[in-house]
């Protein structure tokens, strides 16, 4: 949609905008917007004045055109991931070229975080303190091991008996540790 035909209309639209995109607590409140694009109205600044009154009046007019601002400059300013990837690529490239290490590095250390690998967890944490049977604890030794959802019967029961197995090594390990420690007691 093209500017407001009237242009103090356009001037209080464009000043409410402003106000939105800032962030700053009401730099131009209505009645201010309303002031600032051009009208002289009584009691300015006063509480239920003819300001506050007349911009309400107004903006709820050009509320349409408010918005209109608002959906131009988020598709203007749209950003991509691949488009920041591109233009961080050429960074490193340049950086690299000119032996600019750090700057290089830079570079890749903003691909990583818009790309989100820093945040993301490496590798879950699997909790076994959660497990209420033992085909939990199986679930939960495939998970440790990369099998994302392990839900068939076998491969479960199987993650069980090579736990069984494990643990009698581990059992075996002590007692003969202890064999050989009570051996060497005496």
């Amino acid at each position: 949609m093209p500017a407001l035909p009237n242009p103090r209309h356009e001037r209080f639209a464009q000043l409410i905008f402003l106000n939105l995109c800032n962030g700053e607590p009401k730099p131009y409140s209505t009645p201010r917007a309303y002031i600032t694009a051009g009208y002289s109205p009584k009691g300015a600044f006063e509480r239920g004045g003819s300001a506050q009154t007349s911009s309400s009046r107004l903006l709820y007019r050009v509320l349409h055109r408010v918005q209109e601002l608002q959906a131009q400059a988020a598709e203007h300013t749209k950003e991509s991931a691949d488009k920041i990837i591109r233009e961080l690529n050429e960074l490193k490239t340049k950086a690299t070229n000119k032996e600019a290490y750090s700057a290089a590095v830079s570079a890749v250390m903003g691909k990583v975080k818009v790309l989100g690998i820093v945040d993301k967890p490496q590798h879950e944490t699997i909790d076994f303190k959660q497990a209420r049977s033992m085909q939990d604890v199986g679930r939960k030794l495939l998970q440790s091991v990369g099998f994302r959802e392990p839900i068939d019967d076998v491969s479960i029961a199987d993650a069980i008996k090579a736990n069984d197995r494990f643990i009698a090594e581990l059992v075996a390990i002590r007692d003969n540790a202890q064999t050989l420690t009570l051996d060497h007691d005496e």
